[in-house]
């Protein structure tokens, strides 16, 4: 049982990732029209996005509801609110919460003019961040937040809930990407370390969007020669961009655990074969008071799937602590780690595994069992031939 207990735990710590990151669908509307916007450069197939070039992607596609950008990894010093600190920041456009349907819990989002380089400074809260500094307050919309030395008004909370699957964790503070003080912003030739995330008209298929991107990226390579030539807009659906290798990754994982469930199949069949032997005499019997070999095998694999089943749930205790451990072999990366669990798919998993596993490791045995000889079995075994045979020596010696 602690054989399979290992075998069956390990297979479901690493299913219940594989649970979460492949097969539970993505936490937003209709996530297959999610399509990540890249630009191919002759030296990137998939290059940071110039923010002039976005702006005019959004404006001139005719296959998208919405395109929004963001670019993420930056620090400001946060001034007003006790001893000054760093906090984190995320630069984002106009567009980009509606178009994952995240609401905030206060206020609104950031509009079209609001992420225009020279607007009014707005900012959005996190809402760790605005539970520890204002103490999740009502009213904190409206007030100024200093970053930098500049004076930012607070037009929004964003929900705990949002973290776009592990990229926003840490993340304090959202601001419109016109407010980033960085002079290359508006050159054609600065990606910036700038992604997007755009959503595909309803009927719209990944190839008809490259097609319509590759005609609008002809056109901007027409107008501004000099800094659009060769450059294009690069469409990956978001999911594949979102696992990138870790999914290949997590399959070789997982076929290397189930060697380890085989191979402890294999170990209990062997101690089940020799348990077997010592059972001879008992089937004999069963196989003389009328018994079939059907009814044997099927009592063996009862048996067999009781003690699996008892493995399985050792299993999924152990599978249930096992997790964490299995999290920290995997890439820091690893995008919706913290929606890992044990839910009622991943507990079938477990079930259905421990029912295979019994009929695997107990069939070998029931066959070998039923093939005996019970004749001879008896005749080997009965005690009656053991006491024939002394009494019959008895007698010789007397003799």
């Amino acid at each position: 049982m602690l054989a399979l207990a290992l075998g069956i735990g390990a297979n479901t710590a690493l299913f219940s990732i594989i649970n979460a990151v492949l097969l539970r669908p993505l936490p937003y509307p209709h996530p297959e029209q999610l399509v990540t916007l890249r630009e191919s450069k002759p030296n990137f197939a998939t290059g940071s996005v110039s923010f002039p070039n976005f702006l005019d992607w959004r404006k001139d596609n005719r296959t998208f509801t919405s395109m929004a950008i963001m670019r993420g990894g930056r620090t400001v010093t946060l001034t007003g609110l006790g001893d000054a600190e760093q906090v984190n920041a995320m630069l984002l456009s106009s567009g980009f919460f509606e178009q994952l349907a995240v609401n905030p819990i206060l206020g609104r989002t950031f509009t079209e003019d609001e992420e225009r380089v020279g607007a009014a400074p707005t900012v959005m809260l996190a809402s760790a961040f605005w539970k520890r500094k204002f103490a999740a307050s009502p009213d904190v919309l409206g007030k100024s937040l200093t970053l930098d030395g500049k004076a930012f008004t607070i037009i929004g909370v964003v929900p705990a809930s949002f973290d776009f699957l592990g990229a926003f964790r840490s993340i304090d503070v959202y601001q419109p990407i016109g407010q980033w003080n960085n002079t290359a912003l508006l050159s054609r030739t600065a990606g910036l370390g700038i992604s997007g995330i755009g959503r595909l008209k309803p009927g719209i298929t990944i190839d008809q969007a490259r097609a319509d991107m590759q005609r609008v990226s002809q056109n901007l390579a027409a107008a501004y020669p000099d800094a659009d030539k060769n450059i294009a807009a690069a469409l990956i659906p978001f999911r594949q961009w979102n696992l990138g290798s870790v999914q290949s990754y997590l399959f070789v994982l997982f076929g290397a655990v189930g060697f380890v469930l085989l191979i402890a199949c294999v170990n209990v069949a062997n101690l089940l074969l020799a348990r077997s032997i010592t059972r001879a005499h008992e089937f004999a019997i069963r196989s003389a008071l009328g018994a079939g070999q059907s009814r044997l095998i099927r009592q063996l694999l009862v048996e067999s799937i009781l003690l699996a089943a008892l493995g399985g749930a050792a299993g999924l205790l152990l599978a249930a602590f096992a997790t964490q451990a299995v999290l920290r072999t995997l890439p820091t990366t690893l995008p919706r780690a913290d929606e890992i669990s044990i839910d009622a798919r991943v507990f079938l998993f477990a079930l259905v595994l421990s029912f295979a596993a019994g009929i695997f490791f107990g069939l070998a045995p029931a066959l070998k069992t039923v093939r005996r000889n019970p004749q001879q079995t008896l005749q080997q075994s009965w005690p009656w031939r053991h006491w024939s045979a002394s009494s019959s020596a008895r007698c010789s010696r007397r003799r």
